[in-house]
C-alpha cells in the first residue's frame, strides 16, 4: 500500500472493519481459504502499490471473518531485497490502523540456526535482532516517536497462543528471529555469529513490519515456518523451493493454530 490509500481501501472494503491483520509470508497464502466471504483486493489494483516477484506470494489483500474477528491478510509481502524503500511499510501499516487494526500477526519462513529445530518445525517469535541496516521509521517523521522495544510481542498475546497449541497438540518451539537484508542465504560463519548474538532463526523479513506495528500502538504476534537449517549445520545446499516445499508441510500447523486463536482470544 501507498501513502493515502486508506480512503480508498475503506471503499473496496465497503464497511468491513478489519481488527486484526496477518501478514502471510512465503507459501503460507494458503490461510484465506481460512476467511469467510473474503473481499479480494489485488495489490497490482491499489494505487502505487509495489507487487511482489517473489515466487510463493500470491499478492493481495483478503478480508473476512475468522472466528471472533474481521481479519484483512496481506497474502505476500514485497521486501527490503526487492528495493522498496522501507518508509512504504511504516506508511502501509498505518493505513491498517487507520482502517481499525488492533493487533498485528507476521508470518515468515526462515531457517532454522539450531540442530533441534529442524524443518518442518513451528517457531513463535518472542524477540528479534534486526540486522538488515535499515529501519522503516527513519524520515518518515520529522518528529521520531522513539517505540519502546522491550516487549515487542505481546506477552499475554503469546501465553494465549502456547495455551492454544499445548491444547491441540500442537509442537511450538519459541525463540528469537534475526532479519538479515538477503537476497542471498547466509553463510556457515554468518549462521555462526546470529546463534553467538543469541538468534534461534534468521530470515529476511517481518522486522521492520513488527517495528512500525509498534509504532503505531499495535499489540504483535509472530510466527516462523522452519524452513531449512541454516548453512554448515547440515550438508545440503539450501535453495527457495526447498523452502516453499517444507512450508507447505508446515503450513496446516499455522493456520490451525491461527484459527483457534481467533477463535479464543
Amino acid at each position: 500500500m501507498a501513502e493515502g490509500n486508506y480512503e480508498f481501501l475503506q471503499e473496496k472494503l465497503d464497511g468491513f472493519v478489519p481488527d486484526t491483520a496477518v501478514v502471510l509470508g512465503s507459501g503460507l497464502g494458503d490461510f484465506t481459504n481460512a476467511l469467510q466471504d473474503p473481499i479480494v483486493i489485488h495489490y497490482e489494483d491499489i494505487p502505487g502499490c509495489p507487487t511482489t516477484h517473489v515466487p510463493g506470494h500470491k499478492g493481495g489483500l483478503y478480508a473476512g471473518v475468522i472466528g471472533k474477528h474481521n481479519v484483512i491478510c496481506l497474502a505476500g509481502r514485497t521486501h527490503l531485497y526487492e528495493g522498496l524503500d522501507p518508509r512504504y511499510i511504516a506508511m502501509s501499516t498505518r493505513d491498517l490502523k487507520e482502517l481499525g487494526v488492533k493487533r498485528f500477526i507476521a508470518t515468515n519462513a526462515a531457517g532454522s540456526l539450531r540442530v533441534d529445530m529442524p524443518a518442518g518445525s513451528l517457531m513463535m517469535i518472542t524477540d528479534h535482532i534486526n540486522f538488515s541496516g535499515r529501519n522503516p521509521l527513519v524520515g518518515f517523521s520529522k518528529t521520531p516517536s522513539f517505540p519502546d522495544m522491550s516487549a515487542v510481542y505481546n506477552p499475554e498475546l503469546c501465553q494465549k497462543v502456547r495455551e492454544i497449541a499445548k491444547k491441540e497438540n500442537i509442537e511450538l518451539f519459541e525463540g528469537v528471529y534475526a532479519m538479515a537484508l538477503g537476497p542471498n542465504f547466509e553463510t556457515p560463519a554468518e549462521v555462526k555469529m546470529f546463534r553467538t548474538l543469541g538468534a534461534d532463526a534468521v530470515g529476511m523479513s517481518t522486522v521492520p513490519e513488527v517495528i512500525t506495528a509498534i509504532n503505531f500502538g499495535l499489540d504483535v504476534l509472530g510466527f516462523s515456518i522452519i524452513a531449512n537449517l541454516g548453512a554448515g549445520l547440515t550438508k545440503e545446499y539450501v535453495n527457495h523451493q526447498e523452502v516453499l516445499d517444507n512450508v507447505a508441510k508446515t503450513n496446516a500447523k499455522l493456520t490451525l493454530l491461527l484459527k483457534k486463536f481467533m477463535e479464543e482470544a
